[in-house]
């Protein structure tokens, strides 16, 4: 790693600090926070008794983020773990409640372009893809013991992949004889495999599904948006920041449901369920980032930021 800036580049970050901020001094949590760059643009943007906890799980990550963000330590604290541990995050630091929250979900610049992290079907290594130490197995692991069936699944379901049954019998048949240590390695399989114009589709689809299972990236997702959604102070608001639409639907799931009112049949002549609208939401078809900065970061190009407000 060449510098804490590089580490990651902030998807529209100016934008999403501007919509997630609305008491510049209030609490915030940055729930993802990676090398820093949209924390450093929530912080720009909050005021002098303004307070950010940045939370990561990737080691790198922490001190990436501790580095860039030096000059706002007396008002920010960071803490390597996953964002599903916010409820005990917030206990020990005794906050009850806050006034923001913002989610960037997904693998970092900085962990694809490592090779020895094992992400990318481009760059060889090993089939390592965890995120951080806290997750209990590696890529290799789960190509090299989870049966047919399992890979199938994983493949059709966080990769959308129609090939799965294939690729997966293709891996499982090649690992009897030596098992698949590193990345070009699991991609030359998948290649041969899928042949084809959208075999990079297909790669991309395999690694983002393994990456996922590996990371549980999808486990306590809906729970933790809830979760902060109810802990925010009455104007303020959550931003969540998709790379695929696994996770842009659990996000407009969550915002959904949160902006829902009474459910009752509407022939009901009194309403039974109690049900009120917790928040708002303030980006109904998602934004997405302007041809310039796709130009800038092409990395960004499937990126959804939604931004919802506590009533």
């Amino acid at each position: 790693m060449s510098g804490t800036a590089e580490f990651h580049t902030p998807v529209m970050g100016p934008e999403t600090a501007l919509r997630v901020v609305n008491d510049p001094n209030g609490v915030y949590v940055d729930g993802t926070v990676g090398g820093g760059g949209h924390a450093e643009h929530l912080l720009e943007r909050m005021g002098p008794q303004g307070r950010l906890i940045g939370l990561d799980r990737d080691p790198e990550a922490v001190q990436a983020a501790a580095g860039r963000l030096r000059r706002f330590s007396h008002r920010l604290v960071i803490v390597e773990t996953s964002f599903r541990e916010l409820p005990g995050v917030l206990e020990k630091l005794k906050v009850k409640r806050i006034s923001g929250a913002l989610f960037d979900l997904g693998v970092s610049s900085h962990q694809i372009d490592a090779a020895s992290r094992g992400f990318s079907y481009k760059k060889n290594g090993p089939l390592d893809m965890r995120m951080g130490p806290d997750a209990l197995r590696s890529a290799k692991e789960v190509v090299n013991a989870c049966s047919p069936e399992k890979l199938t699944r994983i493949f059709r379901e966080f990769g959308e992949e129609r090939a799965a049954g294939r690729i997966a019998r293709a891996i499982c048949r090649r690992r009897v004889r030596e098992p698949l240590n590193n990345t070009f390695e699991l991609a030359a399989l998948i290649s041969e495999t899928a042949p084809g114009p959208q075999t990079i589709k297909t790669l991309s689809r395999v690694f983002q599904a393994i990456r996922i299972e590996v990371n549980g990236e999808l486990d306590q997702l809906q729970e933790t948006l809830e979760y902060a959604i109810g802990r925010l102070t009455t104007g303020g608001r959550i931003g969540v920041l998709s790379y695929h639409s696994l996770e842009d639907r659990t996000v407009k799931k969550v915002f959904r449901s949160a902006s829902l009112g009474c459910v009752c049949p509407p022939d009901l002549p009194v309403c039974g369920c109690g049900r009120v609208p917790q928040a708002r939401v303030l980006t109904p078809g998602g934004i997405r980032p302007d041809p310039a900065e796709r130009q800038r970061n092409p990395r960004c190009r499937s990126a959804t930021l939604r931004v919802a407000e506590k009533l």
